[in-house]
């Protein structure tokens, strides 16, 4: 082939638009922090529906047929999507966030771990919601952008800016809730789902308890006494709350007391898919703790 030939392919190839990429995320939050990376012909879709629960989501055949025409599928891992396991093993072109190198893992009895892919490493008990933590989210967001490269390798330039960034409005953000939470009284808080450790982690934040480890598992009639004697003792003046749990079981515990109860959103359900919306789900979770923080008794 001659000189002239092979600038002429070169040509043809630079020529060609570039690809549009579709990517497959599973929970909203992990749709949001993916928006903000990907270029603007890109498209991020979402496999949960509002209000589904990704610890045990029934997959639909439309649901199967979208995950196969993506592009790049980006899970938490099956500490959270177990349903999704033996599908994803058959997908090409898939990132595993919790097997990515030198994210910040925490394990449910509170201790915290890098985890190193390629290790022996027992997933047991690993606290799956890495989303919620800024440092996750960081590590997440550069697995992503790499994953976009390797896919669209064209586009290598678009993602690095755009990852440049994602990560600058997520400094501003973490300096904004720090800020936020400065007010805070020093008083204990229970949260409805054992799901905030790792944004609790980053900011200095530590709960008086929880009602349930798994959001499917009702809590039983001995953790609610704990949590009602709590209350009465003023060791905690704040429940947070989820929209997709029984009012009546905080009612019961929280009747006749001073106690601020506040709803938190772990999946997004109301935040806008917009490129800084993983940004503005962080500090609308950092001000609604910072709201409940801040209630003080009249005893």
């Amino acid at each position: 082939m001659s000189v002239r030939v092979i600038g002429l392919f070169f040509a043809l190839l630079l020529a060609l638009p570039a690809q549009a990429v579709t990517v497959m995320t599973t929970i909203k939050p992990v749709q949001l922090i993916a928006k903000g990376l990907v270029a603007d012909d890109d498209t991020v879709e979402v496999l949960l529906p509002p209000g589904a629960s990704p610890h045990g989501y029934a997959l639909k055949p439309s649901d199967i047929r979208n995950l196969k025409a993506a592009d790049l599928t980006v899970w938490v891992g099956p500490e959270l999507e177990l349903f999704l396991s033996k599908l994803l093993q058959e997908q090409p072109n898939v990132l595993t966030l919790t097997q990515v190198e030198g994210i910040p893992l925490r394990h449910y009895d509170g201790e915290a771990e890098t985890h190193h892919h390629g290790h022996d490493h027992d997933h047991h008990g690993i606290d799956p919601h890495i989303w919620l933590g800024p440092e996750s989210a960081r590590v997440a967001a550069r697995a992503i952008t790499q994953a976009l490269i390797t896919t669209a390798p064209e586009k290598a330039d678009q993602y690095r800016a755009k990852l440049a960034i994602f990560n600058a409005q997520l400094d501003e953000t973490v300096t904004d809730i720090h800020a936020a939470l400065a007010q805070r009284q020093q008083s204990g808080y229970f949260v409805f789902h054992d799901a905030y450790g790792y944004f609790e982690q980053a900011f200095g934040l530590k709960k008086t308890g929880h009602f349930t480890v798994d959001p499917s598992q009702k809590p039983g009639a001995k953790t609610l006494v704990t949590i009602r004697r709590g209350l009465l003792n003023h060791d905690a003046t704040c429940i947070f709350t989820e929209p997709q749990f029984n009012p009546s079981l905080v009612d019961a515990v929280t009747r006749n007391d001073d106690v601020t109860v506040i709803a938190l959103d772990p999946l997004a359900t109301a935040i806008r898919v917009a490129p800084d919306g993983y940004q503005v789900f962080l500090k609308d979770m950092g001000n609604r703790f910072a709201r409940c923080l801040k209630h003080e008794t009249t005893h």
